[in-house]
Parts: C-alpha cells; sequence; structure tokens
C-alpha cells in the first residue's frame, strides 16, 4: 500500500504541478504560539513543548488513520495521499530551479534572484561562482527536506509519520534565528529524525552519480559543515556530481550545473522507489 500511495503521490506532484495552496501550514505556527503560552513559564521553552506541539497533531493524524483502516480500506487509502500530498515541499523545488534557470537564459536577473531567494531562503552571494555553488548544495539538501525524508517516514510511520517530519522541519525553520532552549530542542528534533534519511538519500546520490567519488566526498568532506545532516547531503552529491569549483563562473556554466543537479535528483528518485519496489515485494513473498 505504501509503494501505491508513494508511486501515485508522486505522478499527482508531477503532472498537476505545484500544490503551494493545498499546503497552508499557518494553522501550525498559531498551534505552536498557543500551547507554548498555555505551558507554564518553566515549560515554554522546555522539550516536552516541542514534544506537545509536534506529538499532538501527529497523533490526531495517527488517530484518524488507525479509525479509516479499521472502516475501510479505501478512505485509509485516500487519507494517507492527502496527507502524504501535503507533507510535500511545500514548494516543489524542481519547479523553482526550472524557473530561475529560464530566467537566467533570458537574461531577466531580477526574476533569477526572486526564485534563488525562494529556493535558498537565505542570504545570496554576490560572485556568480558562489551563486551556482549555493543553488547546488540547496538542492541537494533540499530534495531530502521536502521529498525524500517525508517518503522515508511515511513508509515507516504511515501519514503520521509524513507529517511528523514536515512539522519537525517547519518548526526547526521558524526557530532558526531564535535564541533559546525551544530553538536548541527544535533543531535537535529535527536533527535525530532528519538522520536517518539524509544518509539514505546521500546514499541515493551515490547510487545515482559517481558512487566512488560520492562516497569518497561524503568521508572527507561531510564533517566541515555544522549541520552534520546536511554536511552529507551536500558532501555526498556534490561528489556524485563531480562538482568541480574550479570551473569558470557564467551563466553557461551555472544552467548545466543546476540542470545536471535536476537530474542528479530525478535519478535518485528513481534508485528510492526501486528500493521501495524491492522491499515491498520482499515482504510480499515472505
Amino acid at each position: 500500500m505504501a509503494l501505491i500511495t508513494v508511486l501515485l503521490s508522486l505522478l499527482v506532484e508531477h503532472y498537476l504541478g505545484t500544490l503551494e495552496e493545498f499546503r497552508r501550514f499557518r494553522w501550525f505556527a498559531n498551534f505552536t504560539d498557543r500551547v507554548r503560552a498555555a505551558l507554564p513559564a518553566r515549560l515554554e521553552d522546555s522539550p516536552l513543548a516541542v514534544v506537545l506541539v509536534l506529538g499532538l497533531p501527529t497523533l490526531a493524524v495517527l488517530a484518524l488513520a488507525l479509525a479509516f483502516a479499521h472502516t475501510w480500506m479505501l478512505f485509509a487509502f485516500i487519507f494517507g495521499l492527502v496527507v502524504l500530498l501535503y507533507s510535500f515541499g511545500p514548494q516543489d523545488l524542481e519547479t523553482r530551479i526550472e524557473a530561475y534557470i529560464e530566467a537566467r537564459e533570458r537574461g531577466d536577473d531580477d526574476s533569477a534572484r526572486w526564485h534563488m531567494t525562494e529556493i535558498v531562503g537565505a542570504e545570496i552571494p554576490d560572485e556568480p561562482q558562489l551563486v551556482a555553488r549555493t543553488m547546488v548544495e540547496t538542492a541537494l539538501v533540499e530534495m531530502n527536506e521536502r521529498l525524500l525524508a517525508i517518503i522515508f517516514w511515511f513508509a515507516v510511520f504511515g501519514p503520521a509519520g509524513a507529517l511528523l517530519y514536515r512539522l519537525t522541519a517547519l518548526l526547526r525553520a521558524r526557530t532558526r534565528n531564535d535564541e533559546g532552549a525551544f530553538a536548541e530542542w527544535a533543531d535537535r528534533f529535527h536533527f535525530a529524525l532528519g538522520w536517518f534519511p539524509a544518509r539514505l538519500t546521500a546514499l541515493g546520490y551515490a547510487m545515482a552519480g559517481s558512487f566512488v567519488d560520492a562516497i569518497q566526498y561524503w568521508r572527507d568532506e561531510a564533517g566541515k559543515w555544522r549541520d552534520l545532516n546536511r554536511g552529507v547531503l551536500i558532501a555526498s552529491g556534490l561528489g556524485a556530481l563531480q562538482y568541480g569549483v574550479e570551473e569558470p563562473a557564467g551563466k553557461e556554466t551555472e544552467v548545466d550545473d543546476l540542470r545536471a543537479t535536476i537530474a542528479l535528483l530525478r535519478r535518485t528518485v528513481v534508485v528510492w522507489v526501486v528500493a521501495l519496489a524491492i522491499i515491498t515485494l520482499a515482504g510480499w513473498s515472505g
């Protein structure tokens, strides 16, 4: 059932385009503020606050999934599909990158910079070579954050797992620049939930690209990032792409690098789907 749901969700995502209007998470920000405000002052920044913020919506989805499973399996399937699609994104990464490439190719620098801001979500470097590398690195990380880690937790814990990871990522993004224990615990929860899928995604990059280079970069370079999960994704991805920082800067090189990155991301999704199919078939035969 998980394999069919994942395949159908990927088809819907691809052929129906972006579902940003469907993926509204303003309620989660309001919910987070209300939960923290309802707690005693000494618990507002505690790990309990993070557990409640993430756990209560997850438990609600789990309860609904179990109720549907005991009522009619078609309901459970549709519910799982809707939650999985809702948990992706919230923006379609490939669509954003393609829009950036098109803006660069037609010389619309303002539009390209806007699309890059939407993708990177951080300060944009001025140097052309750093712009290209930042885009590639962000794409390698965001493929895991927006899609593959969601699929992993859906395969493990169903709709509740998919939503849990999306909420964890949203909470971490919202508190990234905050100080205090709540932001620290949100980051820890996100790191813990992202540890295993990040390494599976890195292995997927290796299998979809240059395996030897990906493993070598992973081993030698991943530790240079403060966020080790991010380091694993970037290092393995750059190795899989055989990405050379010494290449001359320029629009053509930048576009070629991004197109190669998109191709790697697509192949990695195929690797994941094939692996999930093998696991599913092995389970059925057992």
